[in-house]
């Protein structure tokens, strides 16, 4: 089990107004829960560049994996969602479909949590259940870009959940690490998508700016949750 959104919420501690990043947020699930457990105060930024996860973020009457309306997130002004592949610049860029054949339509319809900018690895017995056999262009943006864009000096939070794209989401968020609080990524220690990086080469990447705090891990694979503080908080 990993972090819980109030135990997040009680590491960033009372503020006037408080950012959030969720990279990698699929069909909305942790959004909705992020945004039932913070204020009004709360800016998210959301981010996936599959098309079926676009449509559950961007579209009213769409649902998520499990048949519910996504209809609040939609019409939450503090969720601010982008159809981008964060990477380390931007570019356009091939994204590697997931889809789970459990579901109906073979899952053609429904929330998809597996897709990566990098091709999966041995997908028949890592991913029992789950084909890559789609790609799609996406639009790849550098949290470095998309916060100069935007006037963002101030992440309080990031969640990522980039499946083997972890080297690329913090490549392109350097410029940025003085200015972010904490960061929480997915991470594996065995080879799920290619050229990933693993949590030593992840602690390597942070270490001048960041301390890692906790790791959070999975029960069925090499891998898991890692959570970092920024070295400048107390």
């Amino acid at each position: 089990m990993g972090i819980r959104h109030d135990q997040i919420k009680t590491l960033i501690g009372e503020k006037e107004n408080i950012t959030i990043f969720e990279i990698g947020c699929a069909d909305g699930r942790d959004t909705r829960t992020f945004l039932n457990t913070f204020g009004d105060n709360l800016k998210l930024y959301t981010f996936d560049p599959d098309p079926v996860n676009i449509k559950a973020l961007s579209e009213l009457g769409a649902t998520n994996c499990l048949g519910e309306s996504n209809d609040d997130i939609v019409n939450d002004p503090r969720n601010i969602f982008h159809p981008y592949a964060m990477c380390d610049e931007d570019k356009t860029i091939t994204f590697n479909r997931s889809r789970d054949i459990g579901y109906p339509d073979k899952g053609e319809g429904v929330g998809r949590y597996s897709g990566s900018i990098h091709q999966a690895v041995d997908q028949a017995s890592m991913y029992p259940g789950i084909l890559f056999d789609q790609t799609v262009e996406a639009q790849g943006r550098s949290f470095d870009s998309f916060c100069k864009e935007n006037s963002i000096d101030h992440v309080d939070f990031i969640w990522m959940d980039t499946q083997g794209a972890e080297r690329e989401v913090l490549s392109g968020m350097k410029e940025s690490f003085a200015n972010i609080d904490w960061i929480y990524t997915e991470y594996y220690n065995q080879e799920m998508y290619k050229e990933q990086i693993y949590l030593p080469g992840i602690i390597e990447m942070l270490s001048e700016h960041f301390d890692l705090i906790a790791t959070f891990p999975f029960l069925d694979q090499d891998g898991g949750d890692a959570l970092f503080k920024n070295k400048r908080i107390p």
